[in-house]
Formats: structure tokens, C-alpha cells, sequence
């Protein structure tokens, strides 16, 4: 089929979609089969596809001082105008106008992109969902991939509450019904769709690609146990602290980190405390899963401090099973069904980092072992290659409503 014959996809993200693994994902299942465009908050040149950024990258690689200053200013002029018009805005609920606002280039994309008349546009956000009904044409189908409950993000922080709830609440009143098919990452959420806003979303966990690895060896004098991910402060980071307090020398915990650069501060001074802890640099995301493979438990000790993270299903626990570690995490409802499952890894009784330390220095050189080889069975069945079916299917479905 030639390059005119092929169905037209816009894909639309509110981040790097190179570096954000289930966009990333889902141009690797598209991008064979369909022509396909990318609007991101901060797109990159990806093989095979056409890519546009709603905000223009500044490095400031060739500032002076005094460039540096007067962008310095410039930004917190910009940033407090906004704060104002954000405010003003929240008051008379005009939700439509804090969202257009923030998705820079877009009101002057979204009538070029209407004429091209794509066949099928995905978002990976509520918040976008505006555009993408802006730009969707009469026969457009539109798919959200809802990777959090929206309404309930960051419920836990009562900044949040304030400025972003409203409008994410207004945003799944009104668009979701709208669109062809949602999407999302665990039953906790998808159920809570349901209930609240009467779409039964299908649920495509977010796997990794299969990596043909072995366990690597275990060294019962050295017990190396890794978290990745996000630096969140709703993640309680400092809970995997004091679990290794209770450890002693013969487990270490090595913490790779990205995200809010205070609290990865805060964190890193925190673990110099601890001998048995560090911090080291993250690898590419295409990385991980192999650089995981040296380690022999993958850890994530997640309070329920927010609705998301009670059901969260993250792309962290599947990376631990592709690099063949044991897995140890405390009673998270998503997680724990996925590790009892597959019989690869322990699960606290609480949240209290007493109880998963426990359960660490219960385990054997052999009980280990034996995890890492359980998440090598498990490897295939949770893989990305089973998501590119569902999805390859969901949008085939899709596109085959008149």
C-alpha cells in the first residue's frame, strides 16, 4: 500500500513521547502501518514519522550573563501573568480557556491539522483532548489512552486540588462520552471510569519489550536490590529508606532517579545517611531493562497516598520482570494481583517499610533465585508484543465503525 492509500494517524502527547515509554510504544505499533503525525509538548525527529512540537526547546547553550538574567525575569513575569489569568479563569470556570492556554502552538496548529482530515487521532491526555476534538473531522475517530484517573492525579496535594482538579473533572465530563474508545492501565481505574463517568474503558497495561535475558547470578553475601523511576514526592520515596535501615550491610539499594530535581536532592541527602544506599545516574530509557539485569530484586514500596497510586500498575514492575529480578512491593491492589500471579516476587502485608524489610531478610539465595527465574516465565505473556495485539485490534475495531 502506498504512502496516499495509508490510513492518516495523529498522535498527540503532553511530553517527550521519546522518552515517555507508552507513547513511545504506541508510535513503534502505528507508525508501520499507518502515516502517521506526532504533536508533543516536545517532539524530536523520530524515523518514519512526521513530528511537530507545541513548544519550541531553549538550551540557552550560548547565553550570556545577562541574556541569562533578562529570560530569568522574563519567565517570572510570564509565570506570574499566568498564575493571575489561571486564577481568574478557575473563578468564572472558564475551564476551557486555563487549557488552551497551556498547550502553546496548538491554537495555531489546530486548523492545518482539521484540513488534513486524519482517520484517527489518539491522546495520550485529558488535557488535550480539547485539541483533539479541534482538530477531528467528521469521520475522525478518536481513542484517549487514559493513563491515570485524571480527576484524582495528584489528589494528595492540595495545590493541585485548587488549580487542576476542576479542570480535569470538566474535561472527563465532557469529552470522554465523545470519544470512539478508551483506553487505560489497570481494573482500579478503568472501574472508576465506569462509575463516574459511564465509559467502560478497555484495560492495555503498559508493557515493555521482551528481552531475551537470563537470571543473572546470586550472590548470597550481596543482596542488590534497585528502584527506578519517577522522583514523585506522592510516592513517599523515603519509605525504601528506611527499609534498608532494617537490612543491614548485606543488601544494598541503588536509586535511579528522574523527575523533580529537589527531591532528588532531598532524597540523595537522605541516602548518604544510609551505607547500604546510593544514588546513580539513569540510562536511557531503552536501557533500563538490560542495566536492570545485573541486580536480583526490583523494588517499589508505593503508599496509597492518591487514588492513582492506590491502583497503579506502572511500567516499573513490568521492566523488573523483563530484567529478570525477584520483585518486592508492599500491598499495592494492581501490583499485588500481577506478582501472586505469576508467583515472581513478595508482597508485604503493609505499607510499613518494617514489614517488607521482614519479608527481604526472609529470603534465601535459592528462594531468590527462583523469583528471577519466575519472572523469566513470565517475560513473554508480559511483554509488549501481547499489547501490540490489543492494540493493533482495538484500532483496527475502531476504524471499522461507520
Amino acid at each position: 500500500m502506498s504512502s496516499a492509500q495509508k490510513t492518516k494517524a495523529l498522535l498527540i502527547v503532553d511530553s517527550n513521547p521519546i522518552v515517555d515509554p507508552r507513547p513511545s510504544r504506541m508510535i513503534e505499533f502505528l507508525r508501520s502501518k499507518y502515516e502517521l503525525t506526532v504533536v508533543a509538548r516536545n517532539a524530536v525527529d523520530i524515523d518514519g514519522v512526521e513530528s511537530i512540537s507545541l513548544f519550541e526547546p531553549h538550551t540557552g547553550a550560548d547565553d550570556g550573563n545577562g541574556i541569562k538574567v533578562f529570560r530569568y525575569l522574563r519567565l517570572l513575569w510570564a509565570r506570574a501573568v499566568n498564575f493571575t489569568v489561571r486564577a481568574f479563569r478557575l473563578i468564572v470556570q472558564d475551564y476551557e480557556g486555563i487549557v488552551w492556554s497551556s498547550l502553546g502552538a496548538a491554537n495555531s496548529l489546530k486548523d492545518e491539522l482539521f484540513e488534513r482530515q486524519f482517520d484517527l487521532i489518539i491522546s495520550h491526555d485529558c488535557t488535550l483532548l480539547p485539541f483533539a476534538f479541534a482538530v477531528k473531522a467528521a469521520h475522525s475517530k478518536v481513542i484517549l489512552d487514559a493513563r491515570e484517573y485524571y480527576p484524582r492525579n495528584f489528589e494528595d496535594q492540595w495545590l493541585w486540588r485548587l488549580k487542576t482538579q476542576p479542570v480535569n473533572v470538566y474535561l472527563c465530563k465532557k469529552y470522554l462520552a465523545k470519544c470512539d474508545k478508551v483506553i487505560t492501565v489497570s481494573d482500579g481505574l478503568a472501574c472508576e471510569y465506569e462509575q463516574e463517568f459511564g465509559v467502560v474503558p478497555e484495560v492495555v497495561m503498559s508493557l515493555p519489550s521482551y528481552h531475551d535475558l537470563q537470571p543473572s547470578v546470586v550472590d548470597g553475601k550481596k543482596i542488590r536490590i534497585i528502584h527506578h523511576g519517577a522522583a514523585n514526592r506522592s510516592r513517599h520515596l523515603e519509605s525504601m529508606l528506611d527499609i534498608m535501615a532494617h537490612l543491614g550491610e548485606r543488601y544494598t539499594l541503588d536509586l535511579m532517579l528522574v523527575g523533580d530535581p529537589a527531591y532528588i536532592r532531598m532524597i540523595d541527602s537522605m541516602a548518604k545517611r544510609y551505607s547500604n544506599v546510593r544514588l546513580i545516574p539513569p540510562v536511557p530509557m531503552w536501557q533500563i531493562i538490560p542495566f536492570l539485569n545485573q541486580y536480583d530484586i526490583g523494588l517499589f514500596l508505593c503508599p496509597p497516598s492518591n487514588f492513582n497510586l492506590k491502583y497503579a500498575l506502572p511500567n516499573k514492575l513490568f521492566e523488573f520482570v523483563q530484567g529478570r529480578l525477584a520483585v518486592a512491593i508492599g500491598p499495592s491492589v494492581e501490583m499485588k494481583k500481577i506478582v501472586e500471579k505469576y508467583d515472581c516476587g513478595i508482597v508485604a502485608g503493609s505499607f510499613d517499610p518494617k514489614d517488607l524489610a521482614g519479608r527481604l531478610k526472609e529470603l534465601t539465595p535459592e528462594k531468590i533465585k527462583y523469583y528471577k527465574q519466575r519472572s523469566g516465565l513470565a517475560a513473554h505473556e508480559l511483554s509488549a508484543e501481547v499489547g501490540r495485539v490489543a492494540i493493533e485490534r482495538i484500532v483496527r475495531n475502531v476504524l471499522a465503525v461507520k
